[in-house]
Parts: C-alpha cells; sequence; structure tokens
C-alpha cells in the first residue's frame, strides 16, 4: 500500500517542479566575417520568440552574438513542442524562422532547478557580418517594436505541434532597412488624433431609435416583437404565438438575429444578438521615436480606423397577468477596434513615393450586464413599457486613444428607455426615448398599418438624430430603407451609389 502512496507523491513532486521551471532558450547567433570560413558572433541582431514577443532580445556584443531568451513560459507547456524564433537582420535573403524543439535532454549542466536551459547550437546567418547586423540605434527601435507584437498561439493537442503564424512584422521592419531611407524614414509614435466620424461605444443607445426598422416602438412593441428580446423582452408575453424566429440585416455593418419560445404558459424565454461594424479614414499626428516636437519630426498620415461591436442577450418573460408581465436580460457586450501607435515611415525620392506603414493596438473590452423591463397594457388601446438597460453601469470606449496617456473616454452605458403605443383599428402610433447620464439621447415617433391581411407598412422618425426608416412586410418577410444621418460611419467601401450603401435591409419574421 505504502509503494503507490510514495510514487504518487514522487509524480506530485516531479510534476510541479516542471511546471514552474521557466524555459530559457539561449545561444550564440553567428555570422560570416570576411572569409567564407571565418565566423564570429553577429552584433544587434532582434530574436523574437512568436510565442511572446514581449521577450524579444538583440543579440549583444559582449560577448559577440550571444543571446538569452526568458520565454516566460513553463517548461510543463512547451515540453515537446516545436516553437518559432523570428530574427530581424538588414539582410533580407536571409533565413528569417528557428525552429527549435524544446526537450528536457537538452538541459543536461543545469543546477538550477526554477529553470530550464534550452541552448541552439550551430546556429548561423549564410551572410557577411556587415550586411547583416543592425546599427545600433535602429536595433534598439525595433526590438521595441517588437516587444508590442501581438502572441501567436502554440497548439498543444499534440506533441510536435508548431508555434505557427505569419511573418508579415518581419517584412515590415526589413523594408525600412532595405529600402534607401530618407532624412524623414523611421518610426514614428502617434501623437495627436485628429477628429473622426465614428461614434465609439454608442450602438447600444442608437440602436432601438435609429437603426431599427420599428423607430418609435422598440419600448412598448405590439405588431412588431422582432426585436423585443434587446429592448423590452417583457413584451414578448404579448405575442399571439408561442415562438418567433426574426431576422434584419443590411449584410454588409448591421445584423440582429433574435428568438423567443414559450417553455410554459405564463414563462417564455427570448434570445438574441446585435452585430455592427463601422470604419473610416482618420487623420493621426505622429511623433518621431526619441525626438523633440518640431514641424520635420511630426507627420500626418491617413489612417484605416475599424470598429467592432457586438451583444448577446438571453432574457427570461413572465407574464404576471393579463395586462402585466416583467422580464430580466443578460447580456454579453464586446467592442473591438484598431488603435493607432507607431507608424514606419519610408520615402523614396528616386520615384517619389512614400510608404507608410502602421503597427496598431488591437483593443478589446467585454463585459456582463443586465436589463429590466416591464410590459404594461393601460386600456385595450394603449400600451406602456420601461426598460432600465445596462443596469451594472459598465463602460465602452467613447474614441480612439493615444497608448499610455491618461486621456481616455467612456460611455456609460447606463440607459433607460420608455415607451408608448396608441391603436387603433389598422394603424398604431408609438413614441419612444432614451435617457442616459447626459440626458435625452433621442426621441422617435412612428407609425404602422395593416392595409390587408399578411401586409404591414411602417415608417418612423428619430427627433435629434434626424433620422428616418420605412419598412414593408409580408407574410414572414421584410424589406426596410433605414436612413441613419451618418451615424454609422462607412468609408473604407462605399457603394456606387450612396443612396443604398449600408441602407437597405431584409430578414423574415417566423411566427409559429
Amino acid at each position: 500500500m505504502k509503494t503507490p502512496i510514495i510514487l504518487t507523491a514522487l509524480f506530485t513532486i516531479l510534476t510541479n517542479a516542471l511546471a514552474a521551471q521557466q524555459v530559457i532558450i539561449k545561444g550564440t547567433l553567428r555570422c560570416i566575417n570576411n572569409g567564407v570560413t571565418s565566423t564570429r558572433g553577429a552584433t544587434n541582431i532582434i530574436i523574437i520568440p512568436s510565442f511572446n514577443p514581449k521577450a524579444a532580445v538583440a543579440t549583444t556584443t559582449t560577448p559577440q552574438g550571444y543571446f538569452e531568451i526568458n520565454t516566460g513560459w513553463s517548461a510543463k507547456d512547451l515540453r515537446d513542442k516545436n516553437v518559432s524564433l523570428y530574427i530581424i537582420t538588414k539582410c533580407s535573403s536571409c533565413k528569417k524562422v528557428e525552429r527549435v524543439f524544446i526537450s528536457e535532454d537538452l538541459d543536461k549542466r543545469n543546477p538550477d532547478p526554477s529553470k530550464m536551459f534550452v541552448t541552439i547550437k550551430n546556429w548561423k546567418i549564410l551572410e557577411n557580418c556587415k550586411e547583416s547586423e543592425l546599427p545600433d540605434i535602429m536595433s534598439e527601435k525595433l526590438l521595441d517594436s517588437a516587444h508590442h507584437l501581438p502572441a501567436l498561439t502554440i497548439d498543444g493537442s499534440a506533441q510536435g505541434s508548431a508555434a505557427m503564424g505569419p511573418v508579415s512584422f518581419i517584412n515590415l521592419f526589413e523594408k525600412l532597412i532595405t529600402v534607401a531611407a530618407s532624412q524623414k524614414a523611421g518610426f514614428y509614435k502617434a501623437a495627436t488624433l485628429l477628429p473622426g466620424k465614428i461614434k465609439y461605444g454608442e450602438f447600444l443607445h442608437s440602436s432601438p431609435l435609429i437603426n431599427t426598422d420599428n423607430t418609435g416602438f422598440n419600448f412598448a412593441p405590439s405588431r412588431n416583437l422582432s426585436e423585443a428580446v434587446f429592448w423590452n423582452a417583457a413584451a414578448i408575453a404579448n405575442s399571439s404565438k408561442p415562438n418567433n424566429v426574426s431576422l434584419l440585416a443590411n449584410f454588409k455593418n448591421n445584423i440582429k438575429l433574435s428568438s423567443y419560445q414559450q417553455i410554459a404558459p405564463k414563462l417564455y424565454l427570448g434570445m438574441g444578438g446585435i452585430y455592427t461594424q463601422q470604419n473610416e479614414f482618420r487623420n493621426v499626428i505622429s511623433q518621431r521615436l526619441g525626438s523633440v516636437a518640431s514641424d520635420f519630426d511630426t507627420v500626418n498620415r491617413t489612417h484605416t480606423q475599424k470598429l467592432k461591436e457586438f451583444a448577446a442577450f438571453i432574457a427570461p418573460v413572465y407574464s404576471v397577468n393579463n395586462k402585466l408581465s416583467v422580464a430580466l436580460t443578460v447580456k454579453s457586450v464586446w467592442q473591438q477596434f484598431n488603435n493607432p501607435n507607431l507608424i514606419v515611415l519610408q520615402s523614396d525620392f528616386v520615384n517619389n513615393i512614400d510608404y507608410v506603414f502602421f503597427v496598431d493596438d488591437s483593443i478589446r473590452k467585454q463585459h456582463f450586464d443586465f436589463d429590466a423591463s416591464v410590459n404594461y397594457k393601460i386600456n385595450s388601446y394603449l400600451q406602456a413599457g420601461v426598460s432600465v438597460m445596462n443596469i451594472a453601469g459598465n463602460k465602452l470606449y467613447k474614441d480612439l486613444f493615444i497608448k499610455d496617456s491618461s486621456n481616455q473616454s467612456f460611455v456609460n452605458q447606463r440607459a433607460y428607455g420608455i415607451g408608448l403605443c396608441y391603436k387603433r383599428e389598422r394603424l398604431n402610433v408609438g413614441v419612444d426615448a432614451l435617457f442616459t447620464d447626459k440626458g435625452l439621447y433621442d426621441a422617435a415617433v412612428g407609425v404602422n398599418y395593416v392595409p390587408a391581411n399578411n401586409i404591414l407598412l411602417a415608417a418612423g422618425y428619430a427627433i435629434k438624430q434626424q433620422s428616418f426608416s420605412a419598412s414593408f412586410r409580408w407574410k414572414h418577410f421584410k424589406l426596410a430603407y433605414i436612413n441613419d444621418n451618418n451615424l454609422v460611419i462607412n468609408e473604407v467601401r462605399l457603394a456606387k451609389n450612396k443612396l443604398f450603401n449600408g441602407k437597405i435591409y431584409s430578414g423574415f419574421v417566423f411566427d409559429f
């Protein structure tokens, strides 16, 4: 009985020791020194572990060519894996990637139990040292930029799996080195962001009033419940059918998909998602790294900005009685955009061409939040709805920002929506209003009309944004024109006719 216990204890100790070991990759990178057979250590060469660029190093001058990379990964995670080391040199034709197999038998003389050393032997650049080594200042700038690169993943599903990834960032740096440089060429850091058009962090405020085919009815929906799960889930209890699946999309930058189901006589469950994206050309003023402010040391370049914002909803709904229903919605909200950081500038005066490469930071923000909504039938022709959204008061970024600066702005997502729907035979009239911590965000009025069986005509207008919508539904299918008055920006790929640039929506509503 004692033997299995002892073996188990030993295995546990060995496993913990292996997990605690940090993998250190070291070696000497050599280059050809004058003659074909003579070599020496190559200095100022950038070596980047693809799985952790923050650990990138430059080969030293004393001793020449030596490097030691603390990968930041444990031996347990890297054991029996191939990993990739990228190198940056002046030599554009030299080998750019070195594969290293991590194995504990490579660490035979290490007295330090907290580290596992992996030595790369016989690593050589097949080019003259003068044609390979980077200047001191250039090496420092490239190393600093390498530390900001995104890490690539290592797939650990099978032994010997490789850290695979693009080498586009290496090509970017090498273009700076291999093209004849001018005085203007070099690395620049974003310093000033000129005004842009994209409204960051507002999609959950604008969508119920402006980017919708149900304008004026979303906080007290009656005939059209396709967006109820997003803005007043309590109204789902008024549905004439127990199940629904709905879609509204322009298949360019705005999609809404929702559904709900009756799971008990008084209980419903709704779920859905909203996805929006925007893009624009925005000017960024950048300052040369290591310089003081001057006209010569700044550049103003147009940069492509992309924003993605989306949310997923799940909402249980309870029907208290024939007049009153309540709901609680749980949601996950995401925001993702590229934020300017570094600019690599090259100038070819021979051909009078400027080459500009942007190194951006990818900003991602995610949080969970919840809504509470109430729907109440005042009488047979009047219906009211109230929705308290994003109760936790989480925030999204309001705009781009300069890295490492304190000048970051945010949009509080908490909002209060109220709606009123008046019914008179074929005609319904609705009014919605949304309030945020800044006061009235916007108000909208809408009308819908049933001219014949299975046909619904609707139109609406948002007052402050001065946007409007018009839609036509026949049975399960609908078509809408939504003019948001340039709220959602799409400048990169414009349609030939601006009238139809993301303004035509289509979709379906299946009640069953």
